[in-house]
């Protein structure tokens, strides 16, 4: 499997681990003992170096039971596998460690409900204290999986509905729409009979030209079926069939849905549809990490594994990018390593050139993959999509 070719850790950064003690003109930070020292030619920059992840989003298989036309398989160049147990022990042993950690949230790029152990693993997290959330296709609900997420609780489940009838559903995720929605109401009718709110539900939604039109009645089923919230992304495509299917350039400043826009843009919480000036990483504003089921750490969805996809048209090949792997050292130091600090800081304040609307793109190399960009980065995240608003993930 192709990564980014990167010789050392060190080579992201000329920065170097100091003690905060050795530095008298800083007040005492009971939550860290070392910090990063950062420089440039115009000044230091001092980064406490603290165990504060707030979110881990874990990938337990890469496998699914759907052939969507939407999914990043169409483009997929890793080996499909599942994690092994003694992987996620270790991973647990670690979340311990991390006294700012909230939420484990079970997704990435297969279907978590097909793992055979994934209740051991929810009850796992659930027994630390922290929220779980899963996000599945719903196809394995079953009435026993239902009572089991019921009763553990599982503190939010997200639901994957790309239309809100058979036309759209069944070709966009080559399966039948009516049992998935049977299986929602069937959660409903135990939580219902356990007198319990949770797991909350969530419904999420890939818009594109075909489907884009059946929103408003997506909304109202998301009503009926008592989903807390609705997520709309954006469709990142994989392959040449999706390519014009994207929606990015609408005047998203009024979405006109008739005698439905009211109730849309109440209920769902949308994307942006055009590029804009602003760009944010949700994962290093959320303080969030990714593990593949390998147990790799990458820093977000968009590095996890190695594909193409399309920007605007353009072919683009993306190769993962790892910080390190839960197997050979903790999550904690992970986080903690300078190569990572000096990543996230980056990203913070998102040193990265704009590709995708210079002028000088379709003539640029530079874009043909994000190993890397015309300031130096490896990787870039100039062209992320997820930055831009366009795309989005729970």
């Amino acid at each position: 499997m192709d990564k980014i070719n990167i010789n050392s850790k060190s080579n992201l950064t000329s920065g170097k681990k100091i003690k905060l003690r050795d530095i008298n003109l800083l007040p005492e930070d009971p939550t860290a003992s070392e910090a990063l020292l950062l420089t440039t030619d115009e000044e230091y920059k001092i980064i406490p170096l603290r165990w504060d992840i707030k979110k881990i989003y874990i990938e337990v298989t890469a496998l699914c039971n759907f052939s969507c036309t939407t999914c990043i398989r169409n483009s997929w160049k890793d080996e499909l596998g599942q994690m092994e147990w003694t992987t996620f022990e270790r991973l647990l042993s670690q979340l311990k460690e991390l006294p700012e950690l909230e939420t484990v949230h079970f997704g990435g790029f297969g279907e978590p409900m097909s793992h055979p152990r994934i209740f051991d693993m929810l009850q796992a997290v659930k027994s630390l204290g922290l929220r779980a959330e899963m996000i599945t296709n719903g196809s394995l609900l079953s009435s026993e999986n239902i009572n089991k997420l019921v009763r553990l609780p599982l503190d939010a489940i997200f639901i994957s509905l790309d239309g809100p009838d058979e036309e759209e559903y069944n070709q966009i995720r080559q399966t039948d729409f009516a049992p998935v929605v049977n299986n929602i109401k069937s959660l409903n009718a135990a939580k219902n009979v356990a007198n319990s709110k949770l797991p909350e539900l969530g419904i999420e939604f890939v818009a594109m030209k075909k489907n884009f039109h059946k929103l408003p009645k997506l909304i109202r089923l998301s009503q009926e079926l008592e989903a807390r919230q609705v997520i709309v992304t954006n469709v990142l495509p994989y392959n040449e069939e999706m390519k014009d299917e994207i929606l990015y350039d609408l005047d998203d400043t009024w979405l006109d849905h008739g005698k439905d826009t009211i109730l849309v843009n109440m209920l769902a919480k949308m994307p942006y549809m055009q590029l804009r000036t602003d760009r944010q990483c949700k994962f290093v504003e959320d303080k969030a990490t990714a593990l593949t089921y390998r147990g790799e750490v990458a820093p977000c969805y968009a590095l996890m594994h190695s594909y193409h996809c399309f920007i605007y048209g353009r072919k683009k090949e993306i190769l993962p990018f790892y910080l390190g792997n839960v197997n050979e050292s903790t999550l904690a130091d992970i986080w903690t390593d300078p190569a990572y600090v000096y990543f996230r800081d980056r990203l913070k304040d998102f040193k990265f050139p704009s590709c995708t609307d210079c002028k000088y793109v379709d003539g640029c190399s530079y874009t043909d993959t994000n190993e890397s960009d015309c300031w130096g980065n490896s990787p870039s995240c100039a062209e992320c999509l997820w930055s831009r608003r366009l795309i989005a993930c729970p």
